[in-house]
């Protein structure tokens, strides 16, 4: 059964499994795809209210088209709880190949460097969506109901613990690669990642804190 499918609780009763999978990656994919909702929920409870009718057509406009991402980031997401654990038990197989002969050797080593490619690929596509949804939700808290502005604050750290949970994610799988120079790129990807998650983090908890005073 897929992981998305599960209940919560047996969600969260594999999650507290001996298992090591799912883990960080899995909960960090959930966490993007819990900011989405949340702020689709808003903009449900936004849309159509008299103070949004009283914004100009372009900013509805960019708002409507702002809520395409977020549906669309939701899906994504969800998607990636799943193939995140799918990533790993697939490097934990390669590390079952054996490795007798030569040809066994450089069998088993091909399919670790394959299956720790996939361990980094998937936490970064999870962390660059984080850093995507965080770069657009504040239009939406600017023009959103302010009675959900709490539920926004909430959004904003769900997103920031999809961006940098994912890339921990990425930065402990780097030292696996044998390519030392795709090592240093996905580095410089992801620290520039975290560099403005963090700033963009403290601008939207900001704003959001000041509009609950």
């Amino acid at each position: 059964m897929k992981l998305v499918e599960m209940k919560v609780n047996a969600f969260l009763d594999e999650l507290a499994s001996k298992s090591p999978a799912p883990g960080g990656g899995s909960v960090s994919a959930l966490a993007g795809a819990n900011g989405c909702s949340l702020i689709l929920m808003v903009a449900n409870l936004s849309v159509g209210k008299k103070k949004f009718k009283a914004l100009s057509e372009d900013i509805q406009n960019d708002y409507m088209n702002n809520l395409e991402i977020f549906k669309s980031a939701k899906e994504e997401f969800t998607d990636l709880i799943d193939k995140d654990t799918e990533a790993f038990n697939a490097l934990m197989d390669a590390f079952q190949l054996p490795k007798e002969s030569p040809e066994e050797i450089l069998t088993r080593q091909n399919e670790i460097d394959k299956a720790t490619l996939g361990c980094i690929k998937v936490p970064l596509k999870v962390s660059a969506l984080g850093l995507k949804c965080l770069r657009t939700v504040e239009s939406l808290i600017v023009n959103s109901n302010k009675n959900t502005i709490s539920d926004q604050g909430v959004s904003v750290l769900m997103f920031y613990s999809a961006t940098l949970g994912a890339a921990m994610n990425v930065l402990i799988n780097l030292p696996g690669l044998t390519d030392e120079s795709l090592q240093k790129e996905f580095k410089k990807t992801i620290d520039d990642i975290i560099k403005e998650t963090e700033v963009l983090k403290e601008k939207l908890l900001e704003e959001v804190m000041y509009l609950l005073k």
